[in-house]
């Protein structure tokens, strides 16, 4: 570390962490995280600032015109890839306009149901659906989202019919569950586990390949013969692209090392992140699986762009 600070006599000056969502969500406390973490081991101080709107778009279309000098980061989630999985729907490019630097943890999409559904496995939702078709619906948090284009990559994968109800937020997406407004939803574990817990919702499985560690006894949608079904969110951070190849593994150092310490594992785990790390180059590697992934969704379930 302190060769490649005295190399880059970086940082020198504050940093600023550019969020991209509203204060309050998993982003941005995750954001806030790591701000604190990264100015106490570089002794700069790492200044959050949030940029709403747009899916992230907002917030990455300007961290990708700033200065590639390592003063301007990206803190995101999957929603970056997936966003770009619609052409045209943003200014940039996501493989040729961001350095990724690493990531902080990944969380799950669960899939469940209202208790009045009469499936207590994800097969057992399978088979009620396609005798069904088109009378069940899902709901999600929002159109163009990670969470709808699970569901709809459920429908490609399983030749169902679910039809998508995408809400305007995740807290009113998993409240219409629990009323049985709308019988199954794709939500965020952290959303949907307290539900759970109290016999409001079940949750049928996860949409990661593997099994959460922290809910081991919940199945994955892989399990039930889907081996290639792939949906498990990531959060990290980018820098615009150019950035100095030093400054960014410096912070991509930096960044796992606080990950990986004991405090902040425990509180990732805590709010049902998995803390994960990555090289720059892994996390170019996800990011150009999930384009390729997404993309194959958005093209064959026919989904329209993001509304806003």
């Amino acid at each position: 570390m302190g060769l490649a600070q005295a190399q880059t006599n970086y940082p020198n000056r504050a940093v600023r962490l550019v969020v991209a969502a509203a204060p309050g969500g998993g982003t941005d406390i995750l954001g806030r995280m790591m701000a604190q973490r990264l100015s106490d081991r570089l002794g700069q101080a790492f200044v959050v600032e949030n940029k709403g709107g747009g899916g992230g778009s907002v917030a990455a279309d300007f961290v990708a015109k700033s200065p590639a000098n390592g003063y301007t980061l990206l803190v995101t989630n999957d929603q970056l890839t997936v966003g770009a999985s619609f052409a045209g729907a943003s200014n940039y490019d996501v493989m040729k306009d961001f350095a990724p630097i690493g990531l902080i943890g990944r969380t799950s999409i669960v899939v469940g149901v209202n208790p009045s559904v009469p499936a207590n496995t994800i097969g057992e939702l399978i088979s009620l659906v396609r005798a069904n078709p088109g009378k069940y619906s899902f709901s999600s948090c929002g159109h163009g989202t990670p969470l709808h284009l699970a569901g709809e990559m459920l429908n490609l994968s399983a030749r169902i019919d679910m039809v998508h109800v995408p809400y305007r937020g995740c807290s009113p997406a998993l409240a219409d569950a629990v009323s049985g407004q709308v019988p199954i939803f794709f939500n965020m574990i952290s959303n949907a586990l307290p539900h759970a817990k109290n016999g409001k919702v079940r949750l049928l499985a996860a949409a990661s390949l593997q099994r959460l560690p922290s809910q081991p006894q919940l199945p994955t949608i892989a399990e039930a013969g889907f081996p290639a079904f792939d949906a498990y969110p990531w959060f990290g951070i980018l820098a615009p692209a150019g950035t100095p190849r030093e400054i960014v593994q410096l912070l991509s150092n930096e960044l796992a090392a606080a990950v990986q310490s004991a405090d902040i594992g425990d509180k990732l785990r805590g709010m049902n992140f998995e803390p994960t790390v990555a090289t720059p180059e892994s996390l170019a590697d996800i990011m150009r699986a999930d384009l390729v992934r997404w993309g194959r969704v958005v093209r064959d379930a026919k989904v329209k762009a993001a509304l806003e």
